[in-house]
């Protein structure tokens, strides 16, 4: 049998369509997020976990830099010579030229390998060249040949479809308006309706746990996951009904209790429950707790970028100051601080699950933010999301 996914991926990566513009940044990377995919930084790796896979099964798409070896062809066989030695190569694994359409030389190789436990993977590497570094993209999976896979190897032909290297995104406009933003009237809600950023942590790929986020609409509908930049201005029913969303994260719900049913548009014969803890701050496996909107909240807490090790931290101030030590060059793009990122002061507001940030130059960023609802009258919050990013304060454990 002929390794199906090099023809797809092959036609895929030739002709490079632009489907959309990318929106997200790791390293030099810029690309477009996958709807639903759970992001996860190891080290200097970035791996995007596949969401809802097949019971014992991995799907991942990973994406890592290092120094040339002499020059791009060497340096692509140094890196899959080194996979070699850990996985058996059954069909494929022949290295190919590509120059793509967004402007960088690569070579990129589809493989079927099994590992030393004799599990089959669908392999697919690429290897670009970004001034004197490789940047490398690997998709992995072990799903059957079927529908599923199939589904994934179309996520990553869009995914590098969109790819392209540089230093920054460009940014996302800061509405001007109030200094100050005015406290919202908490809308008055019908039996069984929710509205608002709901957090759980769920199982994914190979035992894999991730914090999902499920944004709720009175009408009875549900979206997975928000925006980065922010809510301001955001327009549940447009996105939801735009062809460009993925169907498999959108879906009707209904509360029965402390329990709640939603039917996914893509998996109609498949109905996911989950639990509803409305006075909890603490998140759990399948049970999920409220967001605040936070409009004008003052609060303190330093709040960990990572491991508490790394240094990077915001330290928030009730008096609606913030220190930020290495992170938001890492959050808001453009700039050319990424890989250097900068220890920085200045004043944050918040609005509509937003928070605006003033730096002491002048500049505005912007990011989706969201903290357990049951802390919002308290000072400090056990953690808080920016972005898809958490962050958790120093001392409270990281884990649920």
């Amino acid at each position: 049998m002929k390794l199906r996914i090099v023809f797809f991926l092959l036609i895929a990566v030739l002709l490079a369509a632009q489907d959309s513009a990318p929106d997200t940044q790791a390293g030099n990377f810029l690309y477009k997020m996958p709807t639903g995919w759970i992001p996860e930084e190891k080290g200097d790796t970035t791996i995007l976990h596949a969401p809802a896979p097949p019971r014992g099964t991995t799907t991942f798409i990973a994406m890592a830099a290092d120094n040339m070896e002499s020059d791009l062809q060497n340096s692509f066989n140094v890196l899959w010579a080194g996979f070699k030695n850990s996985y058996r190569v059954l069909q494929g694994g022949q290295p190919a030229a590509l120059h793509s359409k967004n402007g960088y030389d690569a070579f990129y190789t589809t493989a079927l390998a099994s590992d030393q436990n004799g599990v089959r993977w669908t392999v697919y590497v690429l290897g670009a060249q970004y001034k004197q570094r490789i940047q490398t993209v690997m998709f992995m999976s072990n799903v059957p040949p079927g529908s599923m896979l199939s589904a994934y190897e179309q996520v990553l032909a869009q995914f590098v479809a969109n790819l392209k290297f540089g230093e920054a995104l460009p940014g996302s406009q800061v509405p001007s308006g109030r200094s100050e933003p005015v406290e919202e009237t908490p809308h008055k809600l019908a039996p069984g309706a929710l509205e608002g950023i709901y957090v759980g942590f769920g199982l994914g790929a190979g035992g894999h746990m991730g914090l999902n986020r499920l944004n709720f609409n009175p009408d009875g509908w549900v979206v997975k996951d928000v925006p980065q930049e922010g809510m301001i201005g955001f327009d549940f029913t447009a996105y939801r009904n735009n062809p460009d969303t993925n169907r498999s994260w959108v879906g009707r719900y209904r509360v029965q209790g402390n329990k709640i049913s939603i039917l996914w548009q893509d998996y109609a014969d498949d109905r996911q429950v989950i639990t509803l803890n409305e006075g909890s701050f603490s998140p759990g496996i399948d049970t999920y707790v409220p967001m605040c909107r936070c409009t004008g909240k003052k609060f303190s807490g330093k709040y960990n970028y990572g491991l508490a090790g790394s240094g990077q931290y915001i330290q928030f101030f009730p008096d609606g100051t913030f220190i930020d030590r290495q992170v938001l060059d890492q959050m808001l793009v453009p700039n050319p601080y990424f890989s250097n990122p900068r220890t920085q002061h200045g004043t944050y507001s918040i609005q509509s699950q937003t928070v605006i940030f003033t730096f002491a130059d002048g500049r505005r960023g912007m990011r989706t933010f969201y903290a357990p609802k049951a802390q919002e009258k308290g000072r400090t919050f056990d953690w808080i999301g920016l972005g898809w990013h958490v962050l958790y304060e120093e001392h409270h454990i990281s884990e649920p």
